[in-house]
């Protein structure tokens, strides 16, 4: 069909071929003489079904963007990203500036990036990374108690701090107290 495009004739008759049935019945319900040319059906037929297209969101979505209380930097970042990757312009400064905005008052990422405002999207980026990092292994450190047993008495409390893979801390310390505060 690729070389006979310039045929208005034949590309109106055998596009009723190329259709689904929906599509064939707005064909079949078109009235008769109302397309004069290939250039208007063609244009008939995407008006009638566009619907289907995804159109690009504007810079006003990234603008309504918010870090919502209880959202990891991780959750927002991500919610962030695929909004402003669906605005087809999108000033630089504009989108640096809106993220920082929607971060909490407070925020530890907020604050580094009021006093040093990175001028491109990948030091964003990489600024971004090291604040989910620090965020994600603070998360994963946690500190547990377990008694220390003499003589079937507890006289104290054995605190490690472990990371997810159950290991001791990255200084190797396991502290110990007592009940009464003395170290043992």
């Amino acid at each position: 069909m690729a070389g006979h495009r310039g045929n208005d004739a034949l590309m109106c008759l055998v596009f009723p071929l190329s259709l689904g049935e929906l599509g064939l019945k707005w064909f079949e319900r078109l009235p008769k003489e109302s397309i004069e040319g290939w250039q208007q059906l063609a244009e008939a037929f995407v008006t009638r079904f566009k619907t289907n297209i995804k159109t690009p969101k504007e810079i006003d979505h990234l603008l309504r963007a918010k870090m919502e209380p209880g959202d990891s930097l991780k959750v927002y970042n991500t919610k962030y990203w695929e909004t402003f990757n669906e605005i087809l312009d999108c000033l630089t400064n504009l989108a640096i500036t809106q993220y920082k905005r929607d971060l909490p008052v407070g925020h530890r990422l907020r604050d580094s990036l009021t006093m040093n405002q990175p001028s491109t999207m990948k030091l964003l980026m990489q600024h971004i990374n090291e604040h989910i990092r620090v965020e994600h292994n603070a998360a994963a450190t946690t500190v547990t108690a377990s008694p220390v047993v003499e003589n079937k008495r507890v006289v104290g409390k054995v605190y490690v701090v472990r990371q997810d893979d159950g290991h001791a801390n990255h200084h190797g310390r396991v502290i110990r107290s007592s009940v009464f505060g003395r170290c043992q």
